[in-house]
């Protein structure tokens, strides 16, 4: 495994000591600020990490942003929290269509899985990319309205006077509470968030004397067949690379439509306003995707086997369907999928499920 050290970015961990008046007249005591640099254990088959320069990871505050991200103070009612809607057990995603907020509001999109987000691309977060940065995508949910519904400004003086946060918030950022902290802290968190220790690594990894099965193989192969005949799979196009999406925005054919007017979501579209943005929605990665039903970004599929019934001969015309989606709209020719090739498939997928990121105490509650 390559180990991804921060402390080349950082010339030594920096060691502060301040004075911090305490209430009632007691006795001023020393708090240490402490920066130490957290080091990512990243696969060896995984690209480098893309963390911006401004917002190193430090234990201090992967610390401070676990407690934050698992606390339900993040809410207006105190009963939820960013947890609630990314669920350690479904690789930090929501099991349910679409999530319900404090107020008991359904959203309008299904919950994104969170892992491997110090890779690829820093922009672009959510279904359609409307957050340009991780960190305003860590945010956005405490004071979405029809999710924890909590003003910022609100958020901060509860942390302030919180009996354990500013002395946290002093040691990860000799700083007290304020909103970009808490992005910061959150982020942080989140960035340490990283899965690649499935069994499709392990019999892709050089001597770990793990093998697929025969179907496993012939999954594979279905996948990853790229030979540009007409109505062949070309699953690579979209979820390619070590991370299992390209990072694009596409519209895979949920929709009919014809015209731009007709999408019920804009997609991306409503972001950029550009007509062939309409309907089109960021690829998520497939590792993992055997916990992350139900599937697109209105959760319309409950398995597996929908989404490849989908693909096979469910695919409906737009005027920015993707190219790449193998179709009679595209190609002339749906892909049909025989039930062999579906159970093969869908055996593939299941190999890159993570049992140790799911299962991993440093992402866990530390609450419980």
């Amino acid at each position: 495994m390559n180990r991804f050290y921060l402390t080349i970015l950082f010339l030594s961990a920096s060691i502060l000591y301040f004075s911090s008046c305490k209430n009632d007249g007691e006795d001023d005591k020393d708090i240490v600020y402490t920066q130490t640099p957290y080091i990512l254990d990243i696969p060896a088959n995984f690209p480098e990490p893309n963390i911006p320069a401004d917002q190193l990871l430090t234990v201090e505050g992967v610390k401070l942003g676990r407690m934050l991200f698992y606390d339900p103070i993040l809410s207006a009612d105190t009963t939820m929290g960013c947890f609630s809607c990314h669920l350690q057990e479904n690789a930090f995603t929501d099991p349910k269509i679409k999530s319900v907020g404090i107020d008991g509001i359904e959203g309008t999109r299904n919950s994104m899985p969170l892992f491997n987000l110090s890779f690829g691309l820093n922009t672009g977060f959510t279904w359609d990319g409307s957050k340009e940065v991780l960190e305003q995508q860590a945010i956005e949910p405490i004071e979405n309205p029809i999710e924890l519904h909590l003003m910022l400004p609100e958020l901060v003086e509860r942390l302030k006077n919180h009996e354990d946060y500013p002395l946290l918030f002093r040691q990860a950022f000799n700083e007290e509470p304020s909103q970009d902290l808490i992005a910061a802290a959150i982020t942080q968190f989140m960035r340490t968030l990283i899965s690649g220790k499935s069994r499709y690594d392990l019999f892709t990894t050089a001597g770990s004397g793990v093998e697929p099965t025969d179907l496993e193989r012939q999954g594979w192969n279905l996948f990853n067949l790229e030979t540009g005949t007409v109505g062949e799979f070309e699953c690579v196009h979209c979820h390619g690379g070590t991370l299992f999406t390209e990072f694009t925005y596409e519209n895979n054919g949920l929709t009919a439509a014809n015209s731009i007017d007709e999408f019920p979501d804009p997609g991306r579209g409503g972001v950029t306003g550009v007509t062939k943005d309409y309907g089109r929605f960021k690829v998520p990665s497939l590792r993992n995707v055997a916990l992350t039903a139900p599937y697109m970004h209105d959760g319309r599929f409950e398995t597996l086997e929908e989404v490849l019934d989908h693909y096979s001969n469910g695919v409906h015309n737009s005027p920015t369907l993707s190219p790449d989606i193998g179709s009679e709209f595209t190609t002339g020719k749906n892909l049909s999928l025989t039930m062999e090739q579906k159970q093969a498939l869908i055996a593939f997928l299941n190999t890159l499920t993570d049992t140790t990121f799911i299962n991993n105490p440093e992402f866990s509650n530390p609450f419980e």
